[in-house]
Formats: structure tokens, sequence, C-alpha cells
């Protein structure tokens, strides 16, 4: 995460203007979509730990090889790569976590905590090349925490590969997320450089990121109890309040409690989907 937040500043530093930097982040999200899509299913098909440890180290050593992105064709190919590693590991790591214990709300806040930790860090390093090294140290760190304590779990699920009925049992879930991201990644994309437009350093970019993530932190085991059709509605009503009213702030200061109102609609949409893809599917990492 601490990664992401910088990745616009360091295509602009490589001269990319905003349009560049929408397809950047758009090659990293696509490689995430196609990759999980892949190693998901396979999950279903063979378990989950070795989707889990092989995409951590995968991840360890593409996050180190930012070190190479010297320019921006280095940095599309390194950033593809590390989308398609990423997408390993996040079906499996769910799917295995729901079937242990059926509760997501505290799995799902401890890495919104990860996440603010991380963006407080980035953002007072402010070195990109420390940056990288870090990442690629705690990827692996992660690695070897999944390799000696995670469960080898047996999973076949009879099928075909792919399978519409999943998408056709899914798809309102589906469609309500897809848009909701597609709004939100038109601002995330260029999120960095807004923030530095009015007026925000990287030590605060990094503290406004963590005000989302903390307040996922606070808000996400408290929601687990909601139905998640409910959760669902809530976060997209609040997300479309949330959009608008990022478009009326005309300085830094001005979106820091508004921070909290993201935190909140995030919590509520992304929980109460991965609520509702696991208590309708068995075939979990795939519909996730």
């Amino acid at each position: 995460v601490s990664l992401v937040i910088f990745i616009p500043l360091i295509a602009q530093s490589y001269g990319a203007n905003p349009s560049t930097i929408g397809i950047l982040v758009a090659t990293y999200q696509g490689m995430i979509f196609l990759s999980s899509a892949l190693f998901g299913r396979w999950s279903d098909l063979k378990g989950r730990k070795q989707f889990v440890v092989s995409g951590l180290l995968v991840a360890s050593l593409v996050f180190f090889a930012h070190h190479l992105a010297k320019n921006l064709p280095t940095l599309f190919l390194i950033r593809g790569l590390a989308g398609i590693a990423v997408g390993i590991f996040p079906a499996a790591i769910i799917a295995y976590v729901y079937e242990q214990n059926s509760k997501l709300g505290l799995f799902t806040a401890i890495g919104s905590l990860g996440w603010g930790v991380g963006s407080i860090f980035a953002g007072a390093v402010g070195v990109y090349q420390k940056l990288f090294t870090y990442s690629a140290i705690l990827y692996f760190s992660s690695f070897l925490f999944a390799l000696i304590f995670l469960k080898q779990t047996k999973q076949h699920i009879e099928q075909p590969f792919f399978s519409w009925h999943i998408i056709k049992r899914n798809w309102r879930v589906y469609l309500s997320f897809f848009l909701r991201h597609s709004g939100a990644f038109g601002i995330w994309a260029i999120y960095p450089l807004f923030l530095s437009y009015l007026g925000a350093n990287k030590l605060w970019i990094g503290i406004i990121y963590s005000i989302n993530a903390f307040g996922q932190f606070f808000f996400m085991p408290h929601l687990e109890r909601i139905k998640s059709n409910k959760l669902i509605q809530l976060g997209l009503y609040f997300s479309t309040a949330t959009f608008i009213i990022f478009g009326l702030c005309r300085n830094f200061w001005q979106i820091l409690p508004f921070q909290v109102l993201l935190a909140f609609s995030w919590s509520c949409l992304y929980l109460g989907s991965l609520k509702y893809l696991m208590e309708h599917n068995e075939e979990k990492s795939t519909a996730v």
C-alpha cells in the first residue's frame, strides 16, 4: 500500500501526464483482475495455502524489482508484474479465513490497520527507493509467516474451470462493486496529485490515506453483525456522498474529516460484498 500511494508521483517525476498515470494505474489493476480470476479459481481446485504462500513470495521479488524502474516503460512493466503477483493470494486468504472461523470483520480490519501504518510510514520516509526495499521485506515476512503457520487445506470443487453460473448468481454484487470502483479509481488514480495540488506534502498525503485506513480498522469489526445486503446499500449511498464532497474541497485540510466518511462507506461495501459471496457460494475463492 505504501507504494500504491506514491506511484502516481513517481510516474509524474518521469514525465507522465494525468492520462498516462491513469493508464498506469489501470494496467496494475487490470493485471490484478486477470490474476485474481485465474488463481482464485485454482485455489478452489487445489487448496488455499500454496497460493497464499507462493503469491507472497512472488510479490516480495516483484516489489524489490521496483528498483529497476528508471523510466516510464520499465515502470509500466514492473507495475503489470506487480498486479499479477498481488492477484495470486487475496481470494485464497479470504476464503481460508472464512472457512476457519466464518468471521471477516476482524480480518479485513487488520488489513486496514496495516494499510494505515504503511501510509504513515511511506509519508514519513518519502524516499521511494527505501519504500521498494521495505515493501519487499514486509511481503517476504508475510511469506514466511504463511509458510509456517497456515494450515494445509484440501479443496476440490467439481465444476468447469470457468462457469458463467457464478457470475449470474452474483451479478448484482459484482455490478454494484464495479460501478463504485470505477468512480473511486477515477479519483484514486490521481488522488496523490490532487492532494499535492491542494497543498499537502508527502507526510500529509500519507496521513490522509491513513485516516481512511484507521477508520476502516475501527468500523469493520462493528459492522460484522449487519446483513450483507444492508451493508452493500449503505456503502453505495455513502460512497456517492463522499465523492461529491471531495469535489467541493479547496484545500487538503477540508479533506481530512471526510476521509472518515470514506472509511465508513468502503467498510460497508467491502465487508458486505465479501460476506454475501461467502454466504452464497461454494466456490468461495472463485466468487471473490
